[in-house]
């Protein structure tokens, strides 16, 4: 019924307050984390990554929608329907998101510290105009109202850039990296609480605090403490420095959101906005209807059906750790502080040189090869691998008039095989770190620069063979049926218990008959 109630709520007009809570949002986390742990373990053992796609989906919505929903239960009155918390979700989230993306490509910043302040900017306005359309159209001009719609198109917008940053971030590999999945999603999920769903759920908030929306003094001050709390959480600090700044952001942020949901509540129920009875309701009814009784059959039934909850989560927990320790993925780091340590170690070691060219006016129209006009020239002997090898450099000119090559190569010959290797560019923030010839075997998968500009190259050394024998499996094979025999255990008592105090009850009834 308490179900019935939350997803009824705003429907054919139905009116009055709510005080049930039926602790949705912990049934809804608790259903999408099980099943998150589920395919991240198909992924693991199978190594079939047609979940891979399923994988991003629940991993960037398990924190998010439960927290949504979280809030849903806390609004007061019966006047909001879910249905549209979740329109506003879809629809707001990928407005606001479409908008965003084209700031950032009209206005690029090539210094870290102007991205974050553009960052702050592009994403929270573009937030605070979809509410704003959000809001017209739901014609619902309650203050709580317009926060819930607010964190409703936060909430899309978090998601549509979770999945980004998992999808981006796990796939440097030429697999799926279910380390760097488990750890995006939840730093990204966590940090959701108190980040894009509250800073345009305030926003959303100021919209509708006065009648007129555009015309109230609280109204910028809120947009522009999101859009600083924004560009505060993005700064490029140090860890240290981050990690104080985004904890003071995300402070402020929950205060200011446990303010608004407080006070609004406060002006529906009074003072005392949260009832001691969670299961207590508006309407007079009897505390004994709405509360399991130890007497009652179901009340055994219900807390059967917790032991099995609990042990799930638990379990997906354990999945979870266990999926993160990457002996699946084995992969090496390599650290470079300068370009030119780079470049020996991309080249093997060879001395190639990376020479840009003007255009040779002498060039004739004979020498045109698929419209690029070529010139080669033989100039080097390189010693790559201990072998002594002949070097051919390539230029090619792409039409007649352009100033500089189009592309280069180099053709090394080593005496029985022959290969031709092009440039390679690696840039950082606009900037050109090294440019280079990759001739190592080692299967190099991506790049990261840090704060001070030295990369890290990624060498990807998978092993794929699965070893059934390998002690972590045997430890979660354990584990896992140390926990479903506990809960299988339980759950069986509680049930015995049921039917016993069942029995007993109608045994009482006959001989209250007789």
């Amino acid at each position: 019924m308490e179900y019935a109630e939350l997803l009824t709520r705003g429907i054919r007009g139905r009116k009055g307050e709510n005080k049930k809570y039926p602790w949705a949002y912990c049934r809804l986390f608790a259903l999408l984390f099980v099943l998150l742990a589920v395919f991240l373990l198909i992924v693991r053992f199978t190594y079939n990554e047609l979940f891979a796609p399923t994988i991003i989906v629940l991993s960037s919505t398990c924190f998010n929608l439960s927290f949504i929903l979280f809030l849903y239960e806390l609004y007061p009155k019966r006047d909001l329907s879910y249905l549209s918390i979740l329109l506003a979700l879809l629809m707001g989230g990928t407005a606001a998101n479409v908008v965003s993306q084209i700031l950032f490509d009209l206005f690029p910043a090539n210094d870290k510290w102007l991205s974050a302040v553009y960052t702050g900017f592009f994403e929270e306005l573009p937030k605070a105009a979809a509410t704003l359309v959000v809001l017209i159209a739901a014609k619902n001009r309650s203050p709580l109202a317009g926060f819930m719609f607010g964190a409703a198109v936060g909430c899309g917008f978090s998601i549509v850039e979770d999945m980004g940053y998992i999808f981006t971030s796990a796939n440097e590999l030429s697999s799926l990296n279910l380390t760097t999945v488990i750890e995006i999603a939840f730093s990204r999920g966590i940090s959701s609480l108190c980040t894009h769903i509250l800073w345009t759920g305030a926003i959303g908030w100021a919209f509708n605090f006065s009648k007129r929306m555009f015309a109230n003094l609280v109204l910028y001050p809120v947009l522009i403490l999101s859009c600083g709390l924004h560009i505060a959480w993005d700064l490029p600090l140090n860890n240290v420095a981050h990690g104080v700044v985004c904890g003071a952001c995300a402070l402020v942020a929950l205060i200011e959101c446990a303010i608004i949901i407080k006070s609004e509540r406060n002006k529906v129920f009074g003072e005392k906005s949260l009832p001691v009875d969670v299961g207590a309701s508006a309407e007079p009814s009897n505390a004994d209807e709405d509360t399991l009784q130890k007497t009652d059959p179901a009340y055994w039934k219900h807390w059967g059906h917790v032991s099995l909850a609990i042990s799930a989560v638990l379990m997906a927990i354990i999945a979870c750790f266990y999926c993160a320790v990457p002996f699946r993925e084995r992969y090496g780091t390599e650290v470079f502080h300068s370009a030119d340590s780079f470049i020996e170690f991309m080249q093997d070691g060879a001395e190639l040189n990376v020479e840009n060219r003007d255009y040779d006016s002498s060039t004739s129209a004979s020498d045109t090869f698929s419209g690029e006009y070529t010139i080669q020239s033989v100039d080097s002997v390189a010693v790559i691998g201990g072998v002594e090898c002949s070097v051919t450099y390539e230029y090619w000119y792409y039409g007649a008039t352009r100033k500089y090559p189009y592309k280069t190569g180099v053709t090394i010959d080593n005496g029985t095989t022959q290969n031709t290797y092009f440039k390679e560019d690696i840039y950082n923030n606009g900037t050109l770190y090294a440019s280079f010839f990759r001739l190592t075997d080692a299967v190099v998968t991506g790049y990261n620069f840090d704060s001070r500009g030295n990369i890290t190259v990624f060498i990807y050394d998978a092993d794929y063979a699965r070893d059934l024998s390998d002690p972590r499996y045997t430890w979660l094979f354990y584990t896992f049926a140390a926990l479903a025999g506990a809960a299988a255990v339980c759950y069986i008592a509680l049930r015995i218990k049921s039917w016993r105090v069942k029995k007993l009850c109608s045994t009482e009834n006959v001989s209250s008959a007789e």
